[in-house]
This record gives C-alpha cells, structure tokens and sequence, in this order.
C-alpha cells in the first residue's frame, strides 16, 4: 500500500513573511538589500564632510559680523547645515537607489506613529535625565542649554522653535537613521565591492549587521552634537541624552521600516527640552 505525499502549500502561512517578502522589508531579519541600492557609507562621509566645512565657514564669519547680524547668520547656517546633511541623502537616492526617499531610507508615516513617536521621545527624555543626574554629581557642574539665546520674536520662531522642532527631526532621522542606518547593514550583508556576497547571508551576520548598524549610527548621531557643548558637564549631559535617543530611535526604524515613528519622538525629544528651556531662562 503506497502513501502519497500531502501537496506543500505555495504560499506561507497567515502573518509569515516569504523569502522574497522578507528580503524587502527592512524590518525583517531575512531583508537583503535591493540590488539597485548602490549608495553607502560615501555619502554619509559626504555629508558629514560638507557639514563640518560650514560649521567652521560659519563659526569664523561669525567673529568679524556686527551682532544685528548673528541671528540671520544662524539661520543661515541652520539652512546650509541641515542642507549639507539633506542633499547627499536625496540624491544618493536619485542617482544610486531606487528614487524614492520611502523606499531607500524609509521616510513613510501612518498615523499610529503619532502615539509611538509621543511615547518614545518622552521615555527617552526621562531616561537621559535619569542616566545625567549622577554624572553631573561626578562633575560637580551645572549643564547649560544648546538652544541658541535669541531676542527678536521672528529668530526665536526661526533658529529656535522650527529648527529644533521641526527641521532638525526630520533631516536627522533622514540622514542618521535613514542613509546611515540603512548603508551599515547593507555593507554588512552585502561584503566589500570587490568581493560581494552573493549567498543569503547566515543567521549570525544577519544579527551582526541589524546589531551594529544600531550602535554605529547611534554613536554617530551622538558625536555629531557634542560639538555645542561648552564644557564638561554638558558634553556628558549632551552625549547621554543624544545618543539614548539615538539608540531609540534607530531601533523604531528597525522594528517599523519607517521614519515615521522616529521623527515623531526626536521632534516630542527636542520639543520638550525647549519647554524646559523657556522654562528656566525667564
């Protein structure tokens, strides 16, 4: 008496993800970078590059400009910074990805993203604080604030509230958890350009390669503000703070594939320590 072999079914169960599914989604362990993704780390170096050179054209211009002219010259620099850091990232996807900032680097929302993002920015604001509080102890300091002091009403919406609210969430989360993020896993899973990986990448470098494009960018994200810190105590206060949301944040584009989430928290992030801010400069 023979047996027969019940057929397998074509199409995975209910909730699971296909092979090919899985290599598509960037919040899936299985996902492989799309082959016309061709950008990388390069244009990250682009665009940290172009955004010290204006930190330092800015910084000198500084010196020799009347005081009337401070303000303009900060948004100025506020424009051509977070343009510096833009730019790489839009065209990297123009010229070397697929064409769309959604698809390379995630930039999607939906609405439950509002109620993610509100509860991550404000966990992350708490915890900071929480990990701040004994290395200000070990310092003996007091913390000063990063946001630029400003006396017209017109700068303090301008330099102020729309660039840390508004326009340094996104293009931060674009550049660090988009184009940085994104470009370490893909080197990871991919190997070098002389040498690159054809075979589906093994569960180990799967984990390696989630894991340190985590850490990496997160680290990135922290270094690339310390410069606004004026001492010690606010180095340590800053760094804590920056790179808990950093860790944060790169973990929602992970989890979620978006941007979304993450630019909902660093935008609550940014927003409430200017809260505290207005608070305490009265």
């Amino acid at each position: 008496m023979t047996h027969q072999t019940p057929p397998i079914p074509l199409t995975p169960p209910s909730g699971a993800h296909s092979p090919t599914e899985a290599a598509d989604d960037y919040s899936s362990i299985g996902y492989r970078p799309d082959a016309a993704i061709r950008w990388g780390l390069p244009q990250f170096a682009i665009g940290i590059g172009l955004f010290v050179a204006i930190l330092i054209v800015v910084n000198t211009l500084a010196l020799f400009v009347p005081r009337a002219a401070q303000s303009p010259l900060l948004f100025a620099a506020v424009l051509a910074g977070y343009g510096a850091l833009f730019l790489p990232a839009f065209f990297a996807a123009r010229s070397r990805g697929t064409g769309s900032l959604a698809r390379d680097f995630g930039l999607r929302f939906r609405p439950v993203d509002l109620a993610t993002g509100l509860g991550v920015g404000i966990a992350a604001k708490i915890v900071g604080v929480i990990i701040a509080i004994p290395l200000v102890g070990l310092t003996g300091g007091v913390p000063t604030s990063n946001v630029p002091v400003q006396s017209d009403l017109v700068w303090i919406v301008l330099n102020t509230v729309v660039a840390t609210t508004l326009v340094a969430p996104l293009v931060e989360e674009l550049f660090f958890r988009g184009l940085l993020l994104r470009a370490i896993r893909n080197g990871v899973l991919r190997g070098r350009a002389s040498h690159p990986r054809t075979a589906p990448p093994s569960a180990a470098r799967a984990r390696g390669a989630l894991l340190a494009s985590i850490l990496i960018s997160s680290v990135a994200f922290m270094a690339m503000h310390l410069y606004q810190a004026p001492d010690l105590t606010t180095l340590l206060v800053l760094g804590t703070s920056t790179l808990v949301l950093g860790l944060a944040n790169a973990a929602l584009a992970t989890r979620t594939g978006r941007l979304g989430p993450g630019i909902v928290a660093h935008m609550v992030f940014n927003g409430v320590a200017l809260l505290g801010f207005f608070a305490t400069s009265r």
